[in-house]
């Protein structure tokens, strides 16, 4: 149950979160941009807060650091000082002659106590009349070539060790030192002892040794006594022999084998080491520092805590500075709010009006800062808005007329459509066949009329209206012209918009051709490039002069409709206009002529209509 409800909360976490993100994701922007100043005043400050405290943290554990190597190298000195001055010390001690004659006297099968009484005062004077011995030994065992034990321990009269046990020392110790390595400092059962082989001064170097002394040193040898400071001190610094055996050791109590990763020794590249080690659960800066000629290390382990509590007690100060700091962040943020509130409300009252349709109106910007601008651009909006509803009106406007001629087109056609099928009928009965012949083309003609006056098709229907209306105007004029056609297969399955030919053959027929000559020729291509239909239309008339031309085409970039009395009341201008609106800019035409050679209309038209594009035609007409 405990799991289940402990899920539970997990769960529910990230929704509070999801509905705080879709609060403030919905919220006004100035509720947003508040928040956003907070934030960064909140995060800058911490920010600055933080990186202040650590800058002065690890400015503070370098200083320690340089401090900790500087006084460690100045204890190295002093105890290489301290050591040769001891290890010179216990030279002379042996070198006394009361020593030589003790360690060259011959042993005796019997001897008195008195005379080992005399033999061990004159030991212990010896000892004590040396001040680097008494004051950093607590013992001396010094044993003949003829293994007879002599000693003096500075310990009180209830610690003092027994011959038996300065006997079992000097065991242990012997074999330490050999012709080769006279002298040796060693660490054994927790006790530093310092181990020479005694030469008889008499003879010459080289000669067979006389004895073997053995000091106990003793702690305060190794106490760093003037060199301590804050930092380092007799409690964490630890020296180590060449070898690595601990003769001082810290308030950690280390092992040799624990020690082993911090120290130089293992690698003579360094002479310095330093790094942060974690001990106890608490953090530490070891720093290792090796002799220059014992190759002793020095180590000292400074706790994080010891270093950082200065920094500590900065804190508050750091805590105050970087309120204070946040609290003019907040007064900057909220001055800044204010003056962008301002260029808010006058854009939002603004678009309270755009929604009442009101787009006259001009907002001045508070400030000329990027809301300023976006305020300006607003007032250009809704200029163009106007403009464009004032053209929406127009082209509606010539819409209408558009389709009222359509309708007129059509109005018509049906009471003629009854008479001429009567008229045909009649004309049969006579054998007037010709009559016939053209009230069926009339008949067709004005079918095609009434079926599709606001309908696409395919261009091979209007193709065979225009024949029709062709035939009509042949009749008429005794056949003084005629029209050749030249458009593909492909062509003739393009859809288009119905009656966009007509105007241009009547056109050509009424004002281009003379009528009173027969070579008049009227030629209609048509193609596909590229998913365009190419239509053109051309004659070999009599053509416009370039003033002429110049006046439709201006009529037609100015989207002025024309009144035309011709066959079904749409003139080229109209039809131009009607396709413009129909296939938008897609839509390209070409209209040349040449006065005295005739006329060419030329039309692109895209792509085929879609069902939408037709039920917006049938709309438009």
């Amino acid at each position: 149950m405990h799991s289940e409800a402990k899920d539970s909360r997990n769960g529910r976490c990230p929704v509070y979160l999801l509905f705080l993100w879709k609060k403030i994701r919905d919220s006004k922007i100035r509720t947003k941009l508040m928040v956003y100043l907070i934030l960064v005043a909140v995060i800058c400050s911490a920010v600055i807060g933080s990186m202040s405290y650590m800058t002065m943290r690890n400015s503070l554990i370098h200083i320690v650091e340089d401090s900790a190597v500087s006084l460690l190298k100045q204890v190295g000195v002093r105890v290489e000082e301290s050591i040769q001055d001891f290890q010179d010390s216990t030279y002379s001690f042996v070198s006394r002659p009361e020593i030589q004659n003790l360690l060259t006297r011959k042993k005796k099968s019997e001897r008195s106590p008195w005379e080992f009484s005399r033999d061990q005062l004159e030991l212990s004077g010896s000892f004590l009349s040396m001040t680097a011995l008494y004051k950093y030994a607590d013992m001396v065992i010094l044993e003949t070539g003829e293994k007879e034990l002599y000693y003096y321990d500075q310990a009180p009269a209830d610690q003092k060790i027994t011959a038996h046990q300065a006997e079992d020392i000097m065991n242990g110790l012997r074999g330490q030192v050999t012709a080769a390595v006279p002298i040796k400092w060693v660490k054994k059962d927790g006790r530093v002892f310092f181990v020479r082989q005694v030469s008889d001064t008499k003879q010459k170097p080289g000669s067979l040794p006389i004895g073997t002394a053995v000091f106990v040193i003793a702690d305060a040898f190794f106490d760093l006594r003037e060199d301590e400071n804050i930092y380092v001190s007799n409690q964490n610094t630890i020296i180590c022999g060449k070898e690595g055996d601990i003769y001082k050791n810290n308030h950690l109590q280390m092992t040799e084998q624990a020690l082993n990763p911090y120290l130089s020794y293992k690698n003579g590249r360094y002479y310095i080491y330093s790094a942060m080690r974690k001990m106890e659960k608490e953090d530490y800066l070891t720093v290792s520092v090796k002799t220059h000629r014992l190759s002793w290390n020095i180590l000292c382990m400074i706790p994080y805590s010891v270093i950082l509590k200065e920094a500590d007690q900065v804190i508050p100060r750091i805590a105050a500075a970087t309120l204070l700091l946040l609290g003019a962040g907040l007064l900057i943020g909220c001055f800044l709010y204010h003056l962008l509130q301002k260029n808010l409300s006058i854009i939002e009252q603004g678009m309270l009006q755009y929604e009442t349709g009101n787009y006259s109106t001009r907002l001045s910007p508070a400030s000329y800062d990027e809301i300023g601008l976006l305020i300006l651009q607003f007032n250009h909006m809704g200029m163009k808005i106007s403009e464009l509803n004032e053209q929406a009106r127009k082209e509606e406007e010539k819409q209408q007329a558009l389709q009222y001629q359509v309708m007129e087109a059509q109005i018509n056609p049906h009471f003629l459509y009854n008479t001429l099928g009567s008229l045909k009928w009649l004309a049969f009965e006579k054998e007037q066949h010709e009559i016939v012949t053209l009230a069926d083309a009339v008949i067709r003609l004005l079918r095609f009329t009434v079926k599709n006056a606001n309908r696409p098709i395919p261009l091979k229907e209007e193709l065979d209206y225009i024949r029709d209306y062709v035939h009509i105007q042949q009749m008429r004029y005794e056949n003084s012209f005629r029209v050749d056609f030249s458009v593909t297969d492909e062509a003739q399955n393009y859809t288009i918009i119905g009656f966009i030919l007509q105007p241009f053959i009547e056109n050509s027929i009424l004002h281009g051709l003379d009528n009173a000559r027969s070579d008049g020729i009227i030629r209609i291509e048509g193609f596909v490039d590229n998913g365009c239909l190419i239509l053109s239309a051309a004659d070999n008339g009599m053509g416009m002069s370039q003033e002429t031309l110049s006046r439709l085409l201006a009529k037609i970039q100015e989207n002025k409709t024309e009144k035309y009395k011709g066959f079904n009341g749409i003139g080229i201008v109209n039809i131009i206009l009607r396709l413009k609106m129909v296939y938008g800019t897609k839509f390209q035409y070409q209209l040349e002529s040449v006065e005295g050679a005739g006329t060419k209309m030329t039309l692109r038209i895209p792509e085929r209509i879609s069902e939408d594009e037709e039920e917006s035609i049938d709309r438009r007409g």
